[in-house]
């Protein structure tokens, strides 16, 4: 007997081909066989929500679609042809060179071509996003190093209450769009300027990121590297805090108003003011919080970020009662102990089993240990989910069962709509 595993994340060339979607003007050129760009580029583009992002994406993105005789000869002459018509065809203020897996395993010397364009009009860099080197999370952080590494310029001095964001994987998750639009909302009222945010950044924003007074990694382990890179070379000091949802938003909110001292007064203000909307939508939603989630129970199978803030919101703000949190995003084993500490910051004594695992049948095993009323999952969960008489509310990759445009569930607003869409899904299921 044999069966296929779908996964819930794709190798570190897409991680890396999802960061360059994100960006303005960019456009990615891709060392790597005929089919690893559009698979990678168009798949995710499906199982996202059905976003088509990107300057350049799908069919429109350059690939040197390498073959048996660059594996054999190398695929060095290739790229370096593959590079000048690209930068001779294609309008763009970013080329992004980045390479597959038969690449890294010829061991071409991608740096070296690249660097043979140097000067160019618009500039080429280069990320080594080998599929091999780790899931999506790896790739984004392998290219946004890169970024940082070779495209910002050290700054003279510092722009006050200037940010940069960063943790947030484009397509990855589906909703980062208006998952970063809510934390940037947020972060405008209380007085700061967001410069990369990860969506829409573009050359200017890129080269003048040193400049930030801080930047705030919207995840436990995504993006950290960068911060690291970023507090060694350019002085820029860094704070970690999962994307929240619901309340988790004030106390994000405070995190960064100590960390650059701001005025407490306007923060507090802020945070009254979002509280107070927050707070009269969920109370509109009591009659059918009583008829819809009175005493129900979840599971979450998720990646770490949004398992974390979905297990406080949903646990702390709605009242109900967690089973088990799946992490799927495979962080590395010596920050585990970092995000189930986070997992178990709940009220009421609330205490989850939290597993690290990304295989689904292992974890519908442990699902139908303790059958939960609600599993906050993926679209292919929905089988498992069927199987088992579970409700399932789709939040994470894959997501091909419905279309994702500008929505989010971070925040306070996101949180309502988190609310509003799962008293959807509830009273259809009916």
């Amino acid at each position: 007997m044999s069966f296929s595993e779908e996964p819930r994340s794709t190798c570190a060339l897409g991680g890396a081909l999802s960061l360059i979607s994100s960006l303005h003007r960019a456009v990615p050129i891709i060392h790597a066989g005929p089919g690893c760009g559009f698979t990678l580029t168009f798949g995710q583009n499906i199982a996202n929500g059905y976003q088509y992002i990107g300057y350049a994406s799908g069919f429109a993105a350059p690939s040197t679609n390498t073959l048996e005789k660059h594996v054999v000869f190398g695929g060095e002459n290739r790229l370096r042809e593959q590079i000048r018509t690209t930068l001779e065809l294609m309008d763009a203020d970013i080329f992004f060179v980045v390479s597959g897996c038969t690449a890294g395993l010829i061991g071409d010397d991608v740096r070296s071509i690249v660097g043979e364009f140097e000067g160019s009009e618009k500039p080429v860099i280069f990320s080594e996003t080998a599929g091999f080197k780790g899931n999506t999370y790896r790739g984004y952080d392998l290219a946004l190093r890169s970024l940082v590494d070779q495209l910002v310029v050290p700054a003279e001095k510092k722009t006050p209450k200037l940010v940069n964001l960063f943790g947030v994987v484009p397509s990855q998750d589906a909703f980062w769009q208006g998952d970063i639009n809510e934390i940037v909302r947020l972060l405008n009222k209380i007085g700061l300027k967001v410069n990369l945010s990860g969506n829409g950044d573009n050359i200017e924003k890129i080269r003048r990121a040193a400049e930030a007074e801080l930047n705030i990694v919207l995840s436990e382990h995504t993006g950290q590297q960068t911060a690291e890179l970023f507090q060694e070379k350019y002085q820029v000091p860094y704070i970690k805090y999962s994307l929240p949802i619901g309340t988790e938003t004030t106390k994000f909110l405070r995190t960064v108003a100590e960390a650059l001292d701001l005025d407490r007064e306007l923060v507090e203000k802020v945070i009254a003011e979002e509280e107070e909307e927050f707070w009269k939508y969920l109370i509109e939603f009591s009659e059918a919080y009583v008829f819809l989630l009175v005493n129900k129970e979840f599971d979450v199978i998720s990646d770490s970020n949004y398992a974390i803030g979905l297990a406080k919101f949903l646990s702390n703000d709605l009242g109900l009662f967690p089973k088990l949190i799946a992490i799927t995003d495979s962080p590395d084993e010596s920050l585990r102990p970092v995000i189930e500490s986070r997992i178990r910051e709940l009220n009421y004594n609330l205490s989850p089993k939290v597993i690290f695992e990304d295989d689904s049948y292992k974890i519908w095993e442990e699902i139908a240990l303790d059958v939960p009323n609600l599993v906050f999952g993926s679209s292919i969960d929905r089988a498992p989910a069927k199987k088992q008489k579970v409700l399932l509310f789709p939040v994470s990759y894959p997501l091909f069962d419905q279309t994702v445009l500008s929505k989010g569930y971070s925040g306070y607003r996101g949180a309502v709509r988190l609310v509003e869409d799962l008293g959807t899904a509830l009273l259809t299921s009916i």
